[in-house]
């Protein structure tokens, strides 16, 4: 029988599998029931990842650098907790100290006075300006707001411009402030985050993507969103122009927090590795391309493929371009702006990530390949997928639970099918896609080959 492990939440997750563990593991236990590695192929927030190495040795791969970063870091922390936090408070010093960090304070310096003053008005009640802020674009646009008031275009156009000067415009150690400040983050905030990104980038060690994880994890902390993740910027005002006094009330509180703080909170909280006695690995694979390479062995196979139109890099871009410490170009919309060319209103990476599995006209070849990947190499193969109940308004699955089981039959010698009942998962935004569980709320497909 597996391990009994501590359930670890690493980030806000669309997907996560925290109340599934244990199923999930005893599925696992029933077709690699001692020893062996298990490969954890859509590895994610490596919620899994982390509890399966309890009882396994553990091969995390995901198309993402971020959940690369996440369970490599996790599942391969320091050794002790005082050398964590040592080390911690080393990068919290080099980052206050940081050039770059006294540059952007500089170059923003009128703008985050502006921002603090609309902030402590907001909490006072006086929300306008605050709202203003919050709606408007980021640094790497060409402009603040379609009308900005003086208050808030001054400011703006100062630290655009000296960032130009300063050659800081395209540099990648500005990159949260320029493009995800005042968007996600307050710009203190995200100054403060290029400044960890800057320091933990340039550690030569092993342990780089431990202190880079709990980055991650703190940013995923303070973001300004309802559901605290990065697909849409918060909107602040109702379509009659009036404020969400709720959505204000936590832009105030979220956009006052501090990132030191809680990157120091993330190393006390994502502890020691799940067992120092196993060997865990993590990967940024495709997932065919992982299953094609035979120099990579492992005994088992645990899926959790995306399976509705939602495309999961749209919510977590922000920590994906943190994690790769790049300066991405940013993708442009037409969508409401008559017609327009602007950025995005999420700041998407152009580059960002399309499963397969989202796309309807492409499901159906990559569950298939899944099969024959997992059928080649002779290892059984757990998947987690979620039944669609059309009358209660689920989330539309692009490919019904029963087609797949039937796609899985065709390469498998058996596939056993086991329910998971009334497990609700992390809900999206809007109140009309959020609806009440209705029997199954998971599958676990057991095939074996």
């Amino acid at each position: 029988m597996p391990t009994e492990a501590p359930k670890l939440r690493t980030i806000h997750y669309l997907g996560s599998k925290l109340r599934l563990l244990g199923p999930i593991a005893r599925q696992i236990a029933e077709v690699l029931p001692a020893g062996g590695t298990v490969c954890d192929l859509f590895a994610g927030s490596g919620t899994v990842s982390i509890h399966l190495g309890s009882t396994w040795s553990v091969l995390a791969s995901d198309i993402q650098e971020y959940s690369r970063v996440l369970c490599n870091g996790l599942l391969n922390p320091p050794a002790t907790l005082g050398e964590r936090t040592k080390t911690g408070h080393a990068i919290i010093e080099g980052a206050r100290s940081n050039p770059v960090r006294r540059a952007l304070c500089q170059c923003l310096a009128e703008l985050l006075e502006h921002e603090n003053r609309c902030t402590v008005d907001a909490a006072a009640g006086r929300v306008d300006q605050l709202c203003e802020v919050m709606e408007c674009s980021p640094l790497v646009s060409q402009q603040a707001v379609e009308e900005p008031s003086v208050a808030l275009a001054m400011p703006w156009r100062l630290a655009r411009g000296r960032l130009v000067e300063g050659g800081l415009d395209f540099h990648v150690a500005s990159v949260v402030t320029r493009q995800f400040g005042g968007v996600y983050f307050s710009w203190r905030q995200a100054i403060d985050f290029d400044a960890l990104l800057d320091e933990v980038h340039r550690m030569d060690t092993p342990d780089r993507d431990y202190y880079l994880a709990c980055v991650l994890v703190a940013a995923s902390d303070l973001v300004n969103t309802v559901g605290k993740h990065f697909a849409q910027r918060a909107r602040p005002r109702k379509a009659d122009g009036s404020a969400k006094m709720a959505v204000i009330r936590g832009a105030v509180r979220d956009r006052s927090r501090d990132p030191f703080g809680a990157f120091l909170a993330s190393i006390g909280r994502l502890g020691t590795s799940p067992s120092g006695l196993r060997r865990h690995r993590a990967v940024r694979r495709d997932f065919e391309e992982l299953l094609e390479d035979e120099s990579i062995e492992f005994d088992a196979i645990y899926a959790d493929p995306p399976y509705t139109r939602d495309h999961y890099s749209r919510y977590y871009h922000v920590l994906e371009t943190m994690a790769r410490h790049d300066n991405p170009s940013v993708s442009k919309t037409t969508i409401r702006s008559d017609g327009r060319e602007r950025l995005s209103r999420g700041v998407y990476r152009l580059d960002r990530h399309q499963s397969p599995f989202c796309i309807h006209s492409r499901a159906t070849a990559a569950f298939s390949a899944l099969a024959l990947g997992a059928v080649r190499r002779r290892v059984p193969l757990v998947l987690s997928y979620s039944p669609y109940d059309k009358a209660a308004g689920n989330r539309p699955r692009v490919l019904a639970a029963g087609e797949l089981v039937d796609l899985l039959s065709c390469h498998f010698s058996t596939v056993d099918v086991c329910e998971i009942p009334n497990v609700p998962h992390r809900k999206l935004n809007l109140v009309e896609r959020n609806v009440a569980v209705s029997g199954a709320a998971e599958l676990l497909m057991v095939c074996r080959p």
